[in-house]
């Protein structure tokens, strides 16, 4: 695939995160995109704002089959009727980790895994490089606030920012020159079959990174690389985060680099900068603290300043659906977050405590998928029995079917808090109010975003806020 060739583009799946952000590329670059989803949305509507058109009805005489490039996401059913007239015509369908792969090819290539943290610390590192004038287009798993984009991107790139997903072992097509892992918690074991196979494929990806790999303190001793840096809470750490706290709003740390061989770009630091950063942001708790962590060192690594990254990170507004504050009064908070495994519920439960520790904890939770409820359900449990009352949908499926025995209702069983309920779609807002909540926090990664708005509106209105 030479992309210099390609001038028109149709995908499958336009609407998803990792697709609506590579039509966002190609539209920047002046080519011509189109596209497919099962089911309008935000994104959908923010593609169609930018001219890119979206249809929601398979048509094959209607798609633009013809197109340069033929792209899908592995999520499209293989009997779609679009899918199947370009293969009938002996026209190349390329996933979506395939064409990535292409634009990077062209670029020095920044790269982020982990089984979660990624998202956060790829919207950091592109906000920093892009606030501190660097060339540079970064593919983002979210929308940043500051950009209402999952694509942060200048007129000319020099450097490609992009999540390395582990899920259907995309990132193996990556072979950046500067990479980070956040975590190798296991998950997606209905891929790996086992954690030791998911770390044998982390360490598959680690080997294909060039030049620099960074990697949190945790895992240092589980990731092989011959120029590795670790970051972390430790004193050994070569990027070591300390004195966290809440001050006015904002959450405060200090990042201490202990390397002295920083700079591997034609970009060079200034001589003035101190081996101590100070920086406050808008984006709570520990985790975030520790992804910000891993997004400064390459940062720093590439070259910026002290004063860039500090000014980068004071400005950084978050990911939506990343401990989004979507009501924030003196009675009632309402955060929304992606979280979906114990691990982020742990993180994100921690967060809330921090910012929040006089108030009731409500959480509202749906599972993700069957087989990550049934491997992780005393861990899934353990950690939503950390909140005071919980709210608990039915699993999402995603691409799955119903394992026997597999349940919501098994997972609530387990949990050991008084106040729990099993509650339908239709049933949440009602149930939310019924509590009369102080604060609550929305969690998963299925359709449960489509009910922040109809509670934020419901606890808006109980409380008479505009």
């Amino acid at each position: 695939m030479k992309l210099s060739d390609v001038h028109s583009v149709y995908m499958l799946g336009i609407g998803g995160i990792g697709m609506s952000a590579i039509a966002r590329y190609f539209h920047r670059q002046g080519i011509r995109v189109s596209g497919y989803d099962k089911t309008p949305s935000p994104l959908t509507r923010y593609l169609e704002a930018e001219g890119i058109p979206v249809y929601f009805e398979e048509d094959p005489e209607r798609a633009d089959l013809s197109a340069d490039l033929l792209v899908y996401t592995p999520a499209i059913p293989q009997n779609h009727k679009e899918f199947l007239k370009a293969k009938a015509d002996h026209k190349t369908w390329y996933k979506r980790a395939e064409v990535l792969k292409s634009v990077t090819d062209q670029h020095s290539t920044l790269a982020v895994a982990g089984t979660h943290g990624k998202t956060t610390t790829t919207a950091i590192l592109s906000h920093l490089l892009y606030h501190s004038g660097v060339k540079m287009a970064g593919f983002v798993g979210g929308v940043l606030s500051n950009y209402d984009s999952n694509l942060v991107c200048s007129s000319e790139v020099d450097y490609v920012v992009a999540e390395a997903d582990e899920f259907d072992r995309s990132f193996h097509s990556l072979f950046p020159r500067v990479a980070a892992i956040t975590s190798l918690d296991p998950d997606h074991l209905d891929i790996y079959g086992s954690h030791d196979t998911m770390k044998a494929d982390f360490q598959q990806f680690a080997d294909q990174v060039t030049d620099l790999l960074i990697v949190h303190e945790s895992i240092a001793d589980q990731i092989d690389h011959s120029n590795k840096r670790t970051y972390g809470i430790g004193e050994g750490c070569d990027y070591r985060l300390s004195e966290m706290k809440v001050e006015n709003g904002l959450f405060k740390f200090s990042v201490h680099t202990q390397t002295t061989s920083q700079g591997h770009t034609e970009r060079s630091r200034s001589e003035t900068d101190s081996g101590t950063l100070n920086i406050q942001t808008t984006v709570p708790g520990k985790h975030n603290a520790e992804n910000a962590t891993a997004a400064i060192a390459i940062a720093l690594e590439l070259g910026l300043s002290n004063q860039q990254v500090e000014s980068a990170m004071a400005s950084f507004k978050g990911v939506k659906r990343r401990f989004e504050h979507v009501v924030r009064t003196e009675d009632t908070v309402f955060i929304d977050d992606y979280a979906h495994h114990p691990k982020e519920i742990d993180a994100a439960i921690e967060a809330t405590r921090t910012l929040y520790p006089t108030k009731k904890l409500t959480v509202l939770f749906q599972p993700h998928l069957f087989t990550r409820t049934r491997d992780f359900e005393d861990e899934f449990a353990h950690s939503l029995s950390k909140a005071d009352e919980l709210l608990l949908l039915d699993i999402y499926p995603a691409r799955e079917e119903p394992i026997p025995g597999v349940s919501s209702a098994n997972l609530l069983n387990k949990v050991t808090l008084k106040t729990k309920e099993l509650v339908s779609k239709a049933q949440v807002v009602n149930a939310v109010l019924s509590l009369t909540p102080e604060s609550v926090l929305l969690l998963g990664a299925g359709d449960i975003d489509r009910l922040v708005q109809p509670i934020a509106t419901a606890l808006k209105s109980a409380h008479h806020v505009e």
